[in-house]
């Protein structure tokens, strides 16, 4: 007789799995998180914050982490750890400069934020001035997706691919009766005997 059947000891590995997983899971949740805080300011490019879009917020790590622009420009965005992060803003009609955000300890257990704007594919220098915190900036340029209609032109035309091959099969056929007639006869005569 056994006192264990194989019902109850998979009851008790299941119930110790699941009790295994919550305690990983809130050790994971203990870590300290911040929140990065700024606003977007009006400039010559965006004249109005509030003409922002309500589709456009800010994107940290790729989207890891993200947080929704206010009215007046003001954003935040919860949950961020501490090292190094890129903060982006997602907008269908305005480019916005990408910046590296590093959240580091101080000796007296406060955040640290510095912030230096920075371009993808290059590395994170030292040297380029830090932001003031909380974050302010303002929109680099206006995406123009549509461009204006070029009007007529005969350069553009005839540098078409297509009318390349047609120019080129026209003066075959005008030309090359005009070189056949211009040869010698006797080279003539002999070229229509091998026919």
């Amino acid at each position: 007789m056994h006192i264990f059947n194989s019902r109850s000891v998979l009851l008790v590995a299941q119930s110790l799995l699941v009790l295994l997983l919550a305690t990983t899971s809130y050790a994971a949740s203990a870590e300290k998180t911040y929140r990065v805080r700024g606003s977007i300011v009006a400039n010559e490019i965006l004249s109005n914050v509030s003409e922002l879009s309500t589709r456009a917020h800010i994107v940290v790590n790729g989207g890891e982490y993200k947080g929704f622009i206010q009215k007046d420009g003001s954003f935040a965005v919860d949950n961020v750890k501490l090292g190094d992060s890129l903060l982006e803003v997602a907008s269908a009609d305005y480019v916005f400069p990408k910046i590296h955000v590093r959240i580091s300890l101080k000796e007296d257990g406060r955040a640290s934020v510095a912030a230096r704007y920075v371009q993808i594919g290059s590395d994170w220098p030292e040297e380029i001035p830090v932001l003031a915190y909380p974050l302010r900036f303002g929109a680099g340029a206006k995406y123009d997706f549509f461009t204006v209609r070029q009007g007529f032109s005969i350069i553009t035309m005839f540098s078409n691919p297509y009318m390349m091959m047609v120019g080129a099969s026209l003066v075959a056929v005008f030309l090359l009766p005009k070189l056949q007639a211009a040869m010698d006869p006797e080279l003539l005569d002999e070229q229509n005997k091998k026919k």
